[in-house]
């Protein structure tokens, strides 16, 4: 699987121009730290890890524009398996938001969802404060290390096959996660198990987390809500556009998946014994 054109600095500003910034947003203490994003992008891009997307979030105070959240997606060569690529994500303001983040995250070709990973091995932050570049280059470098540990566990989710009930409670679970009242939702959980694609038709855990990521994260479904006079009304789910609720969404959505396949792997242990 190939990787996107690279972007330039010059591209990722005009996606992001967050990441362009060269001074942090005004009145921060005289101990902030500032690091642009155009540094980090170069000391990734040194190592290998090329920049094939960026996009920042919206903003409501007019002040915090240009200094906004930001997200820059990366690729290296050689971490491609079986129809997905293990890609670097880079997360990180300059309004005293958020420290740099550095995730990884599973591409999914047939689709181009980008799946955040939730493990401990395959996330690190760094602080603006005291940054390290020698540190920040070292944590990228164990995102390219842990791609292998990646790779075996989402060959392991493909195999492990589920039953209607339990496709049921996975989309249950993750509906619960971004809806707080799910009794009023404009959806079903069960409508999160619709596929998009023929692709997508499998009864496998693999294949069930990403018809459900996706449903939720890109919206589109067909329900109804409640209006102010009682009344049902058409409604259509949203997109999830906000950077921090994505990737908040994306590893919660991941947790629960390692989550199943730890307990079906463990019933096919008690099954075997038994047998």
């Amino acid at each position: 699987m190939s990787a996107p054109t690279p972007l330039t600095n010059d591209q990722i500003v005009t996606l992001a121009p967050a990441a362009g910034s060269f001074e942090p947003i005004d009145g921060v203490s005289a101990r902030y730290s500032f690091v642009p994003t155009l540094t980090a992008i170069d000391l990734l891009r040194d190592v290998g890890w090329l920049p094939i997307h960026a996009e920042q979030s919206a903003v409501r105070l007019a002040r915090r524009e240009g200094y906004q959240r930001h997200l820059i997606r990366f690729a290296k060569s050689g971490l491609s398996f079986s129809g997905e690529r293990v890609d670097l994500v880079l997360f990180n303001s300059h309004d005293r938001g958020c420290a740099f983040k550095l995730i990884a995250s599973v591409w999914r070709q047939i689709c181009g969802n980008g799946l955040m990973v939730a493990s401990e091995f395959a996330n690190f932050s760094h602080k603006h404060i005291g940054f390290s570049p020698d540190k920040f280059i070292h944590s990228a470098g164990e995102i390219a290390s842990a791609a292998g540990t990646i790779a075996e566990r989402v060959n392991e989710m493909k195999i492990i096959e589920m039953t209607p009930d339990e496709r049921g409670v996975f989309a249950q679970a993750a509906h619960g996660l971004i809806y707080d009242e799910p009794e009023q939702a404009p959806v079903q959980s069960n409508q999160l198990l619709h596929e998009r694609r023929y692709d997508d038709k499998g009864n496998d855990l693999w294949t069930t987390f990403n018809v459900v990521q996706e449903n939720l994260m890109r919206g589109g479904l067909k329900g109804t809500t409640r209006g102010s006079n009682g009344r049902l009304r058409r409604a259509t789910t949203r997109p999830v556009k906000s950077l921090d609720r994505n990737i908040k969404l994306n590893q919660a959505l991941w947790f629960l998946t390692e989550k199943m396949a730890e307990l079906k792997q463990a019933e096919g242990s008690i099954s075997t014994v038994s047998a």
